[in-house]
């Protein structure tokens, strides 16, 4: 039996990193960079309005009062995309629209609603009652992103935000790394297909559908294989398919009882083991392993120990196979509602409840930390980890982990 730490170290070294594949920018969600990407122009590529408003010489207005405002003449306007070409002179103010290139000779931008519109013998006017500063709403070359800069680094996680900032630059194809195809097995006897009608003693197959959502959420390619019933053959059967993909997860099947042989199949097909239990509660009897370039996880069969085992160790080969760094979940401390203590023989991962209260954050231990009650994972927003008899106070500041979902 393993540590935690040594566990990963052993997951990350031993996965491969997958191929890298160019695609169009259409649909790069969930996907990872496997290139810098490089601005190839200023962003903004010229000094522009970053407000409906009157372009001005910052000078003309230093003088300006309620008392004694200054009054500019309008002589032309410009619309954002507009290539017209304005030239504004002292005492003149030109009109334009957010996004719109800045008249030659303006150095700021006066807001609409900041000025009063005036028409005096035919001319059109704005009245301004308070000093401009120079450069104010204005926009310029290459404040936001300057040409040659790496905008966003190989190993980054294509999210919404990403996927805009790539458009933002034009970036019409990109090198990404290949998603992972990810095969998902469940097995027992027990284990009935969702719709299926439960006789006594079955359970439904959420497992197959926790992995296929992390697996998504991960950067994965998910596909459920199906249930395996506790037969050799049978199982021999799905694992054969299974050992085709990037990675096998399987759940259940992998502990010491009489029915679970899952482990045993994998070693006469040629797995090699690389550990089979984990000092960690929930999920001790965690297996990896590997044949060729698949990896190959046995996680237990109670929801909890697949969820909190797949966010621990599977979530690492999936972050090592798409080219990311060791994933680290985000630690913040809170205030204990109530004492804990690790009574096992094991490290543990509490599933907790991080609340705020009167401007503080107070941590509460969720009231069942069974493997089996997976309400333990859907109303718990962090994990506290704790080691071997250890013990913890109520009051005591303590550092939790967030548990994203």
């Amino acid at each position: 039996m393993i540590s935690i730490e040594e566990a990963k170290k052993l997951i990350w070294n031993e996965t491969p990193i997958l191929k890298k594949e160019k695609i169009e920018i259409i649909d790069p969600l969930g996907r990872v960079l496997a290139e810098d990407i490089i601005s190839d122009f200023d962003v903004p590529s010229f000094d522009r309005s970053a407000m409906d408003g009157f372009a001005i010489i910052s000078d003309d207005t230093f003088s300006g009062s309620k008392e004694s405002p200054v009054f500019l003449e309008v002589i032309g306007e410009i619309k954002a995309g507009e290539k017209k070409i304005l030239k504004i002179e002292k005492g003149k103010a030109i009109s334009i629209m957010t996004g719109a290139k800045i008249p030659n000779g303006s150095d700021a931008i006066i807001k609409i609603e900041d000025v009063k519109e005036i028409i005096k013998n035919g001319k059109r006017y704005i009245k301004i009652d308070r000093p401009v500063k120079k450069g104010e709403n204005v926009s310029r070359k290459g404040e936001d992103i300057k040409k040659g800069e790496i905008v966003l680094k190989k190993g980054t996680f294509i999210d919404s935000a990403v996927f805009s900032m790539l458009a933002y630059l034009g970036k019409e194809k990109i090198l990404v790394y290949k998603k992972p195809k990810v095969a998902i097995l469940s097995t027992g006897d027990e284990i009935k297909k969702v719709g299926e009608k439960l006789k006594e003693g079955e359970i439904y197959d959420s497992n197959s559908y926790s992995i296929y959502a992390l697996t998504k959420k991960y950067g994965g390619n998910p596909h459920i294989l199906g249930i395996a019933k506790d037969n050799p053959e049978i199982l021999d059967k799905f694992i054969k398919k299974g050992l085709l993909y990037d990675l096998f997860i399987i759940s259940g099947g992998v502990s010491e009882g009489k029915y679970d042989i899952v482990v045993d199949i994998l070693k006469k097909n040629k797995v090699k083991m690389i550990f089979h239990k984990v000092a960690v509660k929930p999920g001790k009897p965690t297996f990896f392993g590997k044949k060729g370039k698949t990896i190959i996880f046995g996680l237990p069969g109670y929801p909890v120990s697949t969820y909190i085992n797949f966010e621990n160790l599977v979530k690492i080969s999936l972050y090592k196979m798409t080219g990311r760094n060791m994933p680290e979940r985000f630690k913040f401390t809170g205030i204990l509602k109530e004492d804990v203590e690790n009574k096992g023989d094991r490290d543990e991962f509490l599933r907790v409840i991080a609340e705020i209260e009167n401007g503080n954050v107070y941590i509460r231990p969720y009231p069942s930390q069974k493997s089996g009650v997976l309400s333990s994972v859907v109303y718990s927003n962090a994990i506290l980890y704790l080691k071997k008899g250890e013990k913890k106070k109520k009051g005591e500041k303590v550092i939790v982990e967030y548990l994203e979902k």
